[in-house]
């Protein structure tokens, strides 16, 4: 890749706020380039597949998205290595990296799908109220909002450190453990329900902070072999102390986009009681949700 790379992928990225496909002319009038050397750039990009094109113009692909994430990152001297990928969630690409500082790390890249982003415009309300939006546009703002989280949260609640954030991707202190759901509790040698409590006490802070996690199950806990754990996945977390601005934003949007605070509390409650079960824990739901919301 070349500095002229850079530049006509970058232009490209800039010009998809006005375009679905970005025009010849519109690259060339931007990036000040002859056609020929554009044309002779263009099929780098997609010889590697950093863009999308069709009969239409270009656009970025995820691919050259996270190319453009990555290498803001290394410009920045933030990043020296990165390793083997962690797992594929439902939103993103979790990567093992190493920092300028020899400090091991984690790189989320957010890349929503259609499926998940028209799901989750229903309750974020930092997507419901943008009728028209790109899918890359979408995952910034999603990984715009969970850094922002992440930041209110750290270090008070077991949250991942927020070390950066550029376009869609995250850098994250390094992730512990394995997912919840993939743990045997009783192998390990702790006691079950003192871990449910903590669990539970960091959902409490969580909301004295002013946040609900929305999507909270075994699946974005992580857990190591000493029985301590982390809470992951914050993109579609529910903030509850809206300032006035945000609030009247909320209120003139459709019904479908207002967002329930005791439905999607005790949902993520349910999810943990309902994975405690099998472990002989049986709280009832109405005394544990009046134990978070009551000071």
């Amino acid at each position: 890749m070349k500095e002229e790379d850079w530049r006509v992928l970058k232009i490209i990225e800039i010009s998809m706020r006005y375009y679905e496909w970005v025009p010849m002319p519109e690259i060339i009038k931007k990036t000040k380039l002859d056609k020929k050397e554009i044309l002779y750039r263009l099929k780098i990009l997609d010889k590697f597949k950093l863009i999308n094109r069709s009969s239409y113009g270009y656009r970025l692909s995820h691919r050259g998205y996270d190319a453009l994430a990555l290498n803001a990152f290394v410009k920045k001297g933030i990043i020296t290595a990165i390793g083997g990928k962690l797992g594929v969630g439902k939103e993103g690409d979790v990567y093992n990296i190493l920092l300028s500082n020899n400090r091991e790390a984690v790189l989320k890249f957010h890349n929503l799908g259609r499926t998940c982003f028209t799901r989750g415009k229903r309750y974020r309300s930092y997507l419901a109220d943008k009728r028209h939006i790109s899918w890359l546009y979408a995952s910034r703002l999603t990984a715009e909002k969970e850094f922002e989280v992440l930041t209110d949260l750290f270090p008070i609640v077991k949250v991942p450190e927020p070390i950066e954030q550029n376009r869609h991707a995250i850098i994250m202190g390094k992730l512990k453990g394995d997912e919840l759901k993939r743990v045997d509790l009783k192998q390990l040698d702790i006691d079950i329900n003192k871990l449910f409590w903590g669990i539970i006490n960091e959902v409490k802070k969580m909301y004295e902070l002013g946040y609900i996690h929305g999507d909270l199950s075994e699946f974005n806990i992580l857990i190591d072999e000493d029985g301590n754990f982390t809470i992951i996945d914050f993109p579609q977390a529910i903030k509850i102390k809206e300032d006035k601005d945000e609030k009247l934003k909320l209120n003139k949007l459709p019904g479908e986009f207002k967002v329930d605070i005791e439905f999607y509390l005790k949902r993520d409650l349910e999810n943990l009681l309902r994975y405690f079960k099998k472990y002989g824990i049986n709280e009832n739901l109405d005394a544990i949700y009046k134990y978070i919301v009551e000071k």
